[in-house]
């Protein structure tokens, strides 16, 4: 049942995306993506029901060629698009780079399989090993990508039309995206290394396609960035393998992890390939580029699929690096590339921008939780993953929503817009809620973060703390500042009006939002029985939830009294402080107002001037390039270090 329930998770969104590819019909294609997304959902749930982890399972050896030859056909592939870069427009960087990482890549991989190691995979090495953390990453992957393929539906019928294509893109595009979940769940099933690599490039190929999606010149230099910055996380993977074949004869990625003799130098290539997915600063570029692509590419890549296989392999390798000089160095770079993608996110008006530098920064903070490595370290990486995934996919999709009702998405023109258009409104605003307050996860996940913090040790460890200070704080910003636009009125701004219920754009937040809400409710028998036993695997239990919160050695996390003090404020502050009809009057706007206007006044010589309300950006000194290269730089600085330590 279980070696049934793997294949049609990896195999059945391959076989799905093929025939999107030639299906012409809308409504057919269409129902075969709604097919795929139900077949998707109910084995994820029937392989998270069958218990009896961990599973290893070994599919027939012809598989392995099978791998092999589709890996090459891969390579070959983005060799070509280098190549033709190249032909068509000179030598390109991107070109350049693009060829010559593949080249590097097909040239060792073939001195590996077939001069080095001609007899791998290894008979007694499992192609999958299954775990707790697979499982709880298959639910996220199959899941939220199968609700967003769901929004995809109408949101691409819609955005093609507002573009008035004469050719529809759908097939391809469905093709992509359809094929990213099996890939995706074929990373956190496999063991065997070259499978791992296998997919994982595939992954590379479907955001390079996705992000080039609209053909644009800015949507190919996207695609081009994002193909050849995972492509040096492509090499750092070979590299691994070789060495870790060559050292131990081995390819399993668990008897990597477990060998309590392993060098740190193959630890540090294949975290290197984890930094290039979840685009941890100097790698930020591609993700923020990828913003060109249409709104459903952007929830995927950012949820569910795409940075989150970064972020997948970095706690699987965790346990292989405890109490390493490696592990301080990793617990400061994501501490850095929290805190400055934080800030830089104040600059941002665009939302969409917004959210990404969001998943940036909140991906720096797993992978700090990461480096700091310790139980409740860990446990903070595995809760902030979950509900970053269903947060983020869901402000994503709200955010296309907006961007079709209101034709921007532009976060200046969202003023008001809980008048306007209170339905998608109040779910965006739930959905920003849900990343900074209390009763959701994500703040059960940072607070075990900074608590995991204050308890760390060493000299660098004051540092870390003070970049999650910076950070957090930063982050409550640019949140707040983006809330305050939706209740923001200026006068005689239009009155409330209600917009039509539309199935496939609000069913998938509403599921998105019950999740976020109820799993937080219900925080302690979720983590009890969904998140702890991924930490217990590796790590003993930090956190005693035996008298309702929680609770670790530096302090308590009271869940249910902060609910409580939370729905009285909700509750009794409009009461208490409802506005009095008799006490309002017209608002001052540094002049007289104009009596047939509300939202004017006098001002220089009697001049009639419009009222502006509007956000302070602090573009001059935070979307700065300058202090981009520079904080690049240093992003890159702390990697070399990294690499000076596993080599010394």
């Amino acid at each position: 049942m279980a070696s049934s329930l793997i294949a049609i998770a990896v195999l059945f969104p391959f076989t799905a995306g093929l025939v999107c590819l030639f299906l012409k019909n809308t409504l057919l294609r269409s129902g075969l993506v709604a097919l795929s997304a139900i077949v998707l959902i109910c084995s994820s749930i029937l392989l998270f029901s069958q218990g009896n982890l961990p599973i290893e399972y070994s599919p027939a050896h012809q598989w392995d060629s099978v791998i092999l030859v589709l890996d090459y056909a891969l390579l070959v592939f983005f060799l070509f698009v280098g190549v033709k870069d190249i032909l068509k427009n000179g030598w390109s960087a991107r070109g350049v780079l693009t060829s010559g990482l593949v080249l590097s890549q097909i040239i060792l991989l073939g001195l590996f399989e077939f001069v080095w190691a001609p007899s791998v995979p290894l008979a007694s090495e499992p192609a999958f090993f299954i775990d707790q953390l697979s499982i709880i990453m298959c639910l996220i992957i199959s899941i939220i990508g199968s609700l967003i393929l769901l929004y995809a539906i109408k949101y691409m019928k819609d955005h093609e039309h507002h573009q008035h294509l004469s050719v529809t893109r759908q097939p391809r595009f469905f093709f992509f995206m359809t094929i990213l979940l099996g890939a995706m769940n074929g990373i956190v099933f496999s063991d065997n290394l070259l499978w791992i690599y296998f997919f994982w490039e595939i992954t590379t190929l479907c955001c390079f396609a996705l992000i080039g999606h609209e053909q644009t010149k800015e949507a190919i230099n996207n695609a081009f960035r994002a193909l050849w910055m995972n492509l040096i996380g492509g090499l750092g993977f070979v590299l691994a393998i070789i060495y870790v074949f060559t050292n131990y004869d081995s390819i399993s990625l668990q008897a990597l992890i477990t060998n309590p003799a392993v060098a740190m130098a193959p630890l540090f290539f294949l975290f290197m390939a984890a930094f290039t997915k979840s685009a941890q600063v100097p790698f930020q570029g591609w993700l923020l580029g990828a913003m060109v692509a249409p709104v459903p590419v952007s929830a995927l890549l950012h949820s569910s699929t795409m940075v989150k296989a970064g972020i997948y392999l970095s706690i699987r390798l965790a346990p292989a690096i405890t109490d390493t000089s490696l592990a301080t160095l990793i617990a400061l770079f994501g501490a850095f590339t929290f805190m400055v993608t934080a800030i830089m996110a104040i600059s941002q008006r665009e939302s969409k921008k917004v959210l990404a530098y969001s998943t940036i920064s909140n991906l720096g903070l797993i992978i700090m939780c990461v480096g700091i490595n310790t139980p409740l370290a860990i446990t903070a990486a595995i809760v902030l993953t979950i509900f970053h995934a269903i947060s983020k996919a869901l402000l994503f999709m709200c955010v296309g929503v907006i961007d079709h009702s209101l034709g921007s998405r532009d976060i200046e023109n969202m003023e008001g817009l809980v008048r306007r258009y209170p339905l998608i409104a109040g779910i965006t605003i739930a959905g920003i809620l849900s990343m900074m307050l209390v009763p959701f996860g994500m703040l059960l996940g940072k607070w075990a973060a900074i608590e995991a913090t204050s308890a760390m040790s060493g000299f660098i460890s004051p540092l870390v703390f003070l970049l999650l200070i910076i950070g957090s704080a930063a982050t409550t910003v640019f949140w707040v500042k983006w809330l305050g636009r939706f209740f923001s009125v200026t006068p005689g701004i239009e009155k409330i009006r209600f917009e039509r219920f539309s199935f496939l754009y609000h069913a998938p937040l509403i599921v998105l939002l019950a999740f976020a809400g109820v799993f937080s409710i219900g925080v302690i028998p979720f983590y009890e029985s969904f998140i702890l036993p991924a930490v217990t695997a590796f790590y003993p239990n930090a956190i005693d939830t035996s008298n309702g919160f929680f609770g670790s050695a530096a302090g308590l996390f009271t869940v249910w009294p902060l609910f409580i003090l939370l729905a009285i404020a909700i509750i009794l502050v409009p009461v208490l402080f409802k506005p009095k009809t008799k006490n309002l009057s017209t608002a001052y706007m540094c002049g007289e107002n104009v009596s047939t206007s509300a939202d004017s006044f006098y001002s220089v010589a009697d001049g009639e001037t419009k009222l502006k309300l509007g956000s302070m950006y602090l573009d001059t000194q935070f979307a700065n390039p300058h202090l981009d290269t520079g904080l690049k730089i240093a992003g890159l600085l702390i990697l070399v270090s990294m690499l000076v330590v596993v080599l010394i």
